[in-house]
């Protein structure tokens, strides 16, 4: 806690943490409301401040077959996940066995994707900052044995640029299988092996695990959608082993505050210097949020703020970083609205804790949001802008991401659009749903791509 005296303006703020190492009960109160809100069954929290950390638990991990959700409670963290990956990645390059400038192929030779001069180019540090511009949301099972991640790097051959190489980022979950491919290569062992053995083993995060058949007898979440009117679970549960190094860490809020621990306060597994490093911006453009080596910055409370979200099947989840204030909080939900809950509560603790907001996103006239109109496609997404009357709105249309979901996704269509910024609009403006996307200009001023949730999907 801050020094509290007349002229500190902090003075009424409240601590994450009360002084009998627990969570603060009204975080607990406000994760309740707004995981009520949302429709999300359960919802696991923890708190790292100034040294010390708590965790706890709200709701049921299952609503077929509920169990109480505790700090201990397993869940899919999904792509908090490329974090620990890239943590991996930093610890060669400290040894000295790898460069960040490094080309792909000096690791993987064969390595390839449609476009040749890519394939001959693209460098480790574009995999890690998400600017290595071929599709990213690409998913297919090899198989489970160990050789599943080198088959499914084989089969990236197929994957077209959707923007230039090193230009800008856009999410791409296919950048980190070549990682997680060239941790196993340099250290000549299964990727879930290598992690173990570099980061969870040395850090004490004793537990987490990558395979269902490993957490069959403990307490775990599932995740659930909403179809119908109805809480459903989300099926399939497990996902494809190649896809371990991209999001298949499964770990509980206990060990998520280990692990916040050793990012915020340093551990004999990576120097200060590297660790810190990865807190910088180092990718190639000066967007916000900023990309880091391996997490998202966010500068606009006046303070870094470095995070990672995931989103397992029905488990959206948050791990979110203020390392001048020495603060982390981890959200861990398993229903499909979870992604709001989380960004809610990330602000709300914020806010109340550390008098930190973001500036609100405002409605503003743009008398060129007409050039923004048209079809946007993705892998695995289309995405259309059009007028309806005098409205801008927005219709988003899904594909299977993993084989068999059920429910399936739902098309969402006529999402309100209003414009606020030179290139910028609100998508579901005031409400709990509402986010920000962008548009981007190739070198001749045209728009060319739409991003929305970190995603760039290319004009049609």
């Amino acid at each position: 806690m801050p020094i509290q005296t007349p002229n500190n303006p902090m003075t009424d703020l409240k601590a994450p943490l009360l002084p009998s190492h627990r969570v603060d009960p009204a975080l607990l109160d406000q994760a309740r409301g707004e995981m009520q809100r949302d429709g999300v069954p359960g919802i696991a929290l923890g708190v790292y401040h100034d040294g010390c950390a708590a965790t706890a638990g709200l709701g049921v991990t299952n609503v077929l077959h509920p169990q109480p959700v505790g700090g201990d409670t397993l869940f899919q963290i999904a792509s908090i996940t490329k974090t620990f990956t890239a943590t991996a990645v930093l610890q060669l390059v400290e040894q000295g066995r790898l460069s960040l400038n490094d080309p792909v192929r000096a690791h993987l030779p064969q390595f390839t994707v449609a476009d040749a001069d890519v394939s001959a180019a693209v460098t480790i540090r574009d995999c890690l900052t998400h600017s290595c511009g071929w599709e990213g949301d690409f998913y297919e099972d090899p198989g489970w044995g160990d050789d599943a991640l080198a088959a499914m790097v084989a089969r990236m051959r197929k994957l077209v640029q959707v923007t230039p190489l090193g230009r800008m980022w856009s999410y791409n979950n296919a950048a980190f299988y070549v990682l997680g491919r060239i941790l196993e290569v340099l250290h000549g062992r299964p990727f879930e092996d290598v992690l173990a053995e570099a980061l969870l083993t040395p850090l004490g995060i004793d537990g987490t695990c990558f395979f269902a058949h490993d957490l069959i007898h403990r307490n775990f979440a599932v995740g659930h959608a909403e179809f119908e009117g109805q809480t459903v679970i989300a099926r399939p549960w497990a996902m494809p082993r190649c896809g371990n190094p991209i999001g298949g860490l499964i770990a509980s809020a206990d060990h998520l505050m280990r692990y916040a621990q050793f990012q915020l306060e340093g551990a004999a597994v990576l120097s200060d210097a590297m660790r810190l490093a990865a807190f910088e911006p180092a990718g190639p453009s000066s967007d916000t949020p900023a990309i880091g080596l391996g997490w998202w910055l966010d500068d606009t409370t006046g303070e870094r703020v470095v995070s990672h979200s995931g989103g397992a099947n029905g488990q959206p989840c948050l791990l979110a970083m203020i390392p001048s204030r020495r603060f982390a909080l981890t959200v861990l939900t398993n229903g499909s609205n979870g992604w709001i809950t989380a960004r809610r509560l990330l602000k709300w603790a914020m806010r109340t804790y550390f008098d930190l907001a973001s500036p609100e996103p405002q409605a503003q006239t743009d008398s060129d949001a007409d050039s923004w109109l048209g079809t946007y496609e993705a892998r695995l997404e289309r995405r259309v802008l059009r007028r309806e009357g005098e409205r801008l709105v927005l219709d988003l249309t899904d594909e299977e991401w993993l084989d068999g979901m059920n429910p399936p996704p739902i098309s969402r269509c006529g999402l309100e659009v209003q414009p606020a910024g030179r290139d910028t609009m609100l998508i579901q403006p005031g409400k709990r749903a509402e986010q920000i996307g962008n548009f981007l200009r190739d070198t001749n001023g045209e728009i060319r791509w739409m991003r929305i949730a970190h995603r760039a999907a290319l004009r049609k």
